[in-house]
């Protein structure tokens, strides 16, 4: 599992959670979050910028608690890309790739 996708050990010492804490804020994300990605795209593609806007605020804040350092990173860059009124085609790739990294990492510890 890559620290740099999902850094769970910085968020299981940082004394925020205990490890069944966090595996239920994990489960819980993934159920609420799967097809973010999805959302966006689409929210973009009918041009209801503001709507995919909030999408993505949303999954940043919830995806920085967790330790999701890409998804995170990526859902900044495409957030300001949506508020600059900016072609977002690149920064939507790299939130779509960041945003399945991101489930898989999730997975992958819930599965240890």
């Amino acid at each position: 599992m890559n620290e740099e996708v999902l850094d769970w050990k910085g968020a299981l010492t940082s004394g925020t959670y205990q490890r069944a804490a966090y595996s239920a804020q994990l489960h819980d994300f993934i159920l609420r979050e799967r097809d973010t990605a999805e959302r966006v795209q689409q929210a973009l593609k009918s041009g209801q910028t503001e709507e995919a806007r909030a999408y993505v605020h949303a999954i940043r804040e919830a995806s920085a608690k967790l330790g999701a350092k890409a998804l995170t990173a990526a859902a900044l860059e495409l957030e300001m890309a949506i508020k600059a009124g900016a072609d977002t085609a690149r920064a939507l790739g790299h939130f779509s790739t960041a945003h399945t990294d991101t489930l898989v990492s999730m997975h992958a510890f819930l599965s240890q």
